[in-house]
C-alpha cells in the first residue's frame, strides 16, 4: 500500500492582501513601540472608549471621538484607491488603503507632527497616541473603507459629510478641520474651538 501524496491546498489570492494588512498593522505597532509610544492610557484607566475630546485621556484609549475621523480616512482612502488603482481587486485596494493608514499612524506620532498639533490645533497638551489608540484608529479606518465599499460613492459622501457635521457640532473638530489646522492654521478656527 503506497503512502498518500501530500495534497497542497492552493493559496487563495484573496487572502494575500488581507495577510499583508495584518502585517501592516504589526509593522505599525512595532514602529510606534520603537518611537516610545505607551501601550495604553498612562492613568491606568482601561476603558475601551472615552467620550472626552479634550482631556488627557484623548488618544490614549482604543476608541475616542477622533476615531470617527479615522473612519473618514477609510472612506477617503477607499475613494483614492478606486481612482488610482481601478484595476485592482477590492482586497488589494483595501491593502493599499490600510498600508497608507499604518504609515500615517507612525508619522502622526512623530515628534514633528506632535509639535504641529500642539502649535496649530486645540490639542495643546497632545503627547501622541497610545499604541492601543493607534490600533483603534487602524480598525476605524478599516471600518470606514468597508462602509464606503458597501454603500457606494454617493452614499459614502453623504455619510462622510454627516459625520463631519456631527463631529463639528459635538467636539468642534473633524477630519477636514484637522487637515486645515495642520496645513494652514487659522486663528479664527482655533479661537472658536477653544471657546
Amino acid at each position: 500500500m503506497s503512502e498518500p501524496e501530500n495534497e497542497t491546498i492552493p493559496f487563495n489570492q484573496k487572502q494575500l492582501p488581507l495577510i499583508l494588512v495584518a502585517i501592516s498593522a504589526a509593522v505599525m505597532i512595532l514602529g510606534l513601540y520603537l518611537q516610545g509610544r505607551i501601550w495604553w492610557c498612562k492613568f491606568g484607566d482601561y476603558a475601551i472608549y472615552i467620550s472626552e475630546s479634550a482631556s488627557s485621556h484623548t488618544s490614549q484609549h482604543f476608541f475616542d471621538p477622533y476615531s470617527f475621523t479615522h473612519m473618514g480616512h477609510g472612506i477617503f482612502l477607499y475613494w483614492l484607491a478606486c481612482l488610482t488603482f481601478s484595476k485592482l481587486s477590492i482586497q488589494w485596494k483595501f491593502f493599499v488603503a490600510m498600508a497608507v493608514e499604518a504609515v500615517w499612524e507612525v508619522f502622526e506620532n512623530s515628534a514633528f507632527v506632535i509639535e504641529k498639533y500642539r502649535a496649530n490645533t486645540v490639542s495643546l497638551d497632545y503627547v501622541g497616541d497610545s499604541i492601543a489608540n493607534s490600533a483603534g484608529d487602524f480598525a476605524a479606518c478599516a471600518a470606514g473603507f468597508w462602509i464606503a465599499y458597501k454603500i457606494g460613492w454617493r452614499f459614502s459622501l453623504v455619510f462622510f459629510l454627516v459625520v463631519e457635521l456631527l463631529l463639528t457640532l459635538w467636539i468642534r473638530d473633524s477630519l477636514l478641520l484637522n487637515i486645515v489646522m495642520l496645513i494652514y492654521p487659522l486663528d479664527a478656527i482655533k479661537d472658536w474651538q477653544l471657546s
